[in-house]
């Protein structure tokens, strides 16, 4: 029961810190900045499927990057071009270029961590959600 309420207290301080503004105000586009990894993981077509990318986020709106996936075992490569906004709670989203794929995010108030789950996908229907993490702001 301990465990469960640490957890719950752990939670609501993310959630928290994630809608309090960074040292420069609210998040902006600028908030998500820098090379980042992220993982995700779910269904696409009922199928198994996972990912991990190495993106960097410009803060001015772009995202470039490249990622491995693996859908029911199958392996492939994947170039990663997209665009995003950011609003000023900390809440954003994210199409790819060219469309298809969009994701909702919210993102922690100082850019460090960004939790998403994918909307529509190009490939069919999708139950996907992850994670990025800032690696630096360069």
């Amino acid at each position: 029961m301990l465990a469960l309420a640490s957890l719950a207290l752990s939670s609501a301080a993310w959630a928290q810190s994630a809608l309090e503004p960074n040292s420069q105000g609210p998040c902006s586009p600028a908030t998500l900045k820098g090379f980042y990894m992220s993982e995700q993981a779910g269904t696409l077509n009922s199928l198994p499927f996972t990912q991990v990318n190495h993106i960097l986020a410009d803060g001015v709106g772009g995202i470039t990057g490249t990622g491995t996936s693996v859908v029911n075992g199958v392996v492939s490569d994947v170039a990663i071009t997209a665009s995003y906004t950011v609003n000023s709670d900390c809440s954003g989203t994210l199409g790819s270029v060219p469309g298809g794929l969009s994701q909702n995010f919210v993102i922690k108030g100082d850019g460090s961590q960004v939790f998403f789950i994918v909307t529509a996908h190009p490939a069919g229907a999708a139950t996907v959600s992850g994670e990025a993490i800032r690696l630096s702001k360069h």
